[in-house]
């Protein structure tokens, strides 16, 4: 290796990790933290890339002295997408997740955490240990220097909205986040997200290809070296995305519903055996569909979905078609034993639903998720049907541990805390009720007001009404720790720096009208 190589690649591994490796959550080798502090000290300048659930936060081991920051360099959309995610859905895509990353695969079946090693939650050295941008990047390029080093930062819209990237011309390297990596790209992400823009992803991907790089170094996957190299993935993998963009357009035009469209759009070989787009992350069809839901959204345009039977009753009416309870079960094993295993696994399941105590249908469902797992090469498919076969024979169940909920309150501001709560609010318990309820965080020089109304609770801050209920005068700290530990465990007279104009019994009753988890 030439020398120009060897600091190019020691540079590399410091990016890759500044860029997102996913060091925080243990996704690597469990030294890598340690390795890049003992060889690299990266303690000049960071750079977030992305608003992933697994990639947005930089391990705090990276932070020598947490009062003097150094410059932690992010998109300009980055703020609002972390907002975003822990404040709508959080519980939902918390779930999804971790089946998705496979964190409670057993070892026998586990394959990876799709573009990672693995991501571990539930354990005590696992930390979230979030720290937050305070520089972003607002223009489309910004030729700075970095630890003595010329870069340019450039937006890249990709794999999400707020991907950038880094340009380092000296070396003709660019450090490409989470635009380009060994596999298929994830146009939609099973954990839950709206499906990424593919044009914006293929035009970010032509403007790397016009740098003429020699050097391509990935958040995930090894590093490319040499232009050729780099110019043919570069090339295959833009024109991956653009065939698959195109031809699911070219056929929802013809007015085809999702899963006909995905029936009609298969890459030719050339580009579907090509390394960098086999479908170990991504896949083709939830790519298509998820174009569909780009352009479309959720009605499929057939008029039986504007107003579909639920869930529920569709299994009821098909296991009373199928003659009953036992009958359905016979055609359950029958496709089994033909080898039908996706019907096997929707009867199995439809059966569950009319009677949740039948044993032998949950046998066979946790049959028929465990074989579909092991059988797919898509890691995060994989890793879903065996996670979803745990939960099933009621092994594990997922909820957000008390660190996990503590790391989270403490990192998210006081806004983002209280715009969470509309989205908790119990309107079956509390519907008719017209409380206001003032804040005030006193060491932060803000205010917000909850009301109750119509069924909502409204949470604003640009007001101060003058007639009120309760109004808390509290540090962004007492706060804090009241939603940590949760008020009915709380002692508020107690309570540090909190103080109530009102009655602490309404008050009570008040917060109680909230769920007191996200995933609850």
């Amino acid at each position: 290796m030439s020398a120009v190589q060897y600091v190019f690649m020691t540079l590399a591994v410091a990016f890759a990790v500044f860029l997102g490796y996913q060091v925080r959550l243990n996704t690597d080798k469990p030294d890598m933290t340690t390795r890049v502090i003992r060889d690299m000290s990266p303690d000049k300048e960071l750079v977030k890339h992305s608003e992933e659930f697994q990639k947005k936060e930089i391990r705090k081991a990276f932070i020598e002295d947490p009062l003097n920051l150094p410059d932690i360099w992010a998109h300009e959309y980055l703020p609002l997408e972390i907002r975003k995610f822990h404040t709508t859905a959080y519980g939902a895509k918390f779930k999804r997740s971790l089946r998705q990353f496979g964190s409670f695969v057993t070892k026998g079946k586990y394959q990876n955490a799709g573009i990672g090693i693995q991501l571990n939650y539930g354990k005590d050295k696992d930390s979230m240990g979030i720290v937050l941008p305070n520089k972003l990047l607002k223009e489309m390029e910004l030729d700075t220097n970095i630890a003595g080093l010329d870069v340019r930062l450039m937006k890249i819209p990709g794999e999400t909205s707020d991907q950038i990237g880094l340009w380092v011309p000296s070396l003709k390297a660019f450090m490409c986040a989470d635009d380009v990596y060994r596999a298929f790209p994830n146009i939609y992400t099973i954990r839950g997200a709206p499906a990424r823009d593919p044009v914006d992803w293929y035009t970010s991907v032509q403007r790397m290809l016009d740098l003429e790089p020699e050097y391509l170094v990935p958040s995930h996957t090894q590093p490319i070296i040499g232009k050729e190299n780099v110019r043919g993935v570069l090339e295959v993998y833009r024109d991956g995305i653009q065939f698959v963009h195109d031809q699911a357009v070219r056929f929802i035009n013809k007015g085809y519903s999702p899963d006909d469209v995905v029936k009609h759009v298969t890459m030719p070989d050339k580009l579907r055996l090509h390394p960098h787009l086999r479908e170990f992350y991504g896949t083709v069809p939830w790519s298509v569909k998820g174009v569909f839901q780009l352009y479309l959204g959720w009605f499929s345009g057939d008029p039986i979905d504007l107003f579909p039977l639920s869930t529920t009753d569709r299994a009821k009416r098909m296991v009373a078609l199928a003659g009953g309870v036992l009958e359905a079960m016979s055609m359950a094993v029958k496709a089994w034993n033909d080898n039908d295993i996706q019907w096997a696994l929707e009867l199995a399941s439809s059966i569950l639903i009319v009677d949740d105590r039948n044993a032998e249908a949950r046998k066979l469902k946790i049959d028929c998720l465990t074989l579909l797992g092991i059988r797919n090469i898509n890691a995060i498919a994989s890793n879903y049907y065996l996670t979803s076969a745990l939960e099933t024979s009621g092994s594990l169940s997922i909820e957000l541990n008390d660190k996990h909920r503590e790391e989270i309150i403490t990192a998210l501001g006081i806004q983002e805390l209280l715009e969470l709560v509309s989205t908790m609010y119990k309107y079956e318990d509390c519907g008719g009720r017209s409380d206001v309820v003032v804040f005030i965080v006193k060491d932060k020089n803000q205010h917000f007001t909850i009301q109750l109304r119509n069924y909502v609770a409204i949470v604003r801050n640009d007001i101060t009404p003058k007639q009120y209920d309760v109004q808390v005068i509290a540090t962004e700290k007492a706060l804090k720790k009241m939603m940590i530990e949760r008020i009915e465990n709380i002692q508020l007279k107690d309570l540090k720096d909190f103080s109530l104009e009102g009655s602490e019994g309404k008050f009570r009753s008040f917060m109680t009208c909230f769920e007191s988890d996200w995933n609850k």
